[in-house]
């Protein structure tokens, strides 16, 4: 079996990523993104996702590599990581009483000998989640006990912020940022055993 590599340093993706059995090893991808690259969040998030993947690729011969990228878009706009604290409190206001879809793209690579990439498939897979009021109170502290800065959308489901969801429409392992189901049909269709 061919070395499974996360291009990923995120702590949520590796531990979901465990929960498959399989042996991997993680190697976090410097790609610089750009939200802007595609108008769409389907075609933004599998791009985020390969590139991710190939940057790493050279580094890995006769591997599997596997790329995700995970942001949310509300009114048709694309939220990712804010880049402070004013702008964190300023995307979960928007939060209040909304719906917030949660996009993850997803992208499996397989290198040669030569590290030269010989296939690569890539899967969008996206969750609406339905949020419940929030008080100016209960923002100061979702931005006080959750690392709101790290992640896109200000937003972790299994942290403070994850209190006031009230409706999951989807994959929840979506919205930690690594669609379980979709990735095992994926590697299944790179010869992996699962």
């Amino acid at each position: 079996m061919p070395q499974i590599i996360l291009a990923s340093a995120s702590p949520a993706r590796r531990k979901l990523m465990k929960e498959l059995g399989i042996p991997f090893h993680c190697h976090a991808s410097e790609y610089e993104e750009d939200m802007t690259a595609y108008k769409t969040p389907e075609t933004l998030a599998k791009f985020l996702a390969l590139q991710k993947a190939r940057f790493i690729a050279p580094k890995y011969p006769d591997s599997i590599i596997i790329g995700a990228d995970t942001f949310g878009s509300m009114d048709d706009e694309m939220l990712g990581k804010p880049h402070s604290m004013a702008a964190a409190k300023e995307m979960i206001r928007r939060f209040r009483n909304n719906k917030i879809a949660v996009h993850t793209g997803l992208a499996v690579i397989q290198t040669d000998k030569s590290s030269q990439v010989s296939k690569e498939s890539t899967t969008h897979t996206v969750t609406t989640l339905t949020f419940g009021d929030i008080t100016e109170k209960e923002i100061d502290e979702i931005v006080k006990k959750d690392d709101v800065l790290r992640v896109a959308g200000a937003l972790t489901i299994e942290g403070e912020s994850g209190k006031f969801v009230k409706t999951i429409d989807g994959d929840y392992h979506n919205v930690i940022g690594l669609p379980i189901f979709q990735l095992k049909e994926m590697l299944i269709t790179f010869g992996i055993k699962l």
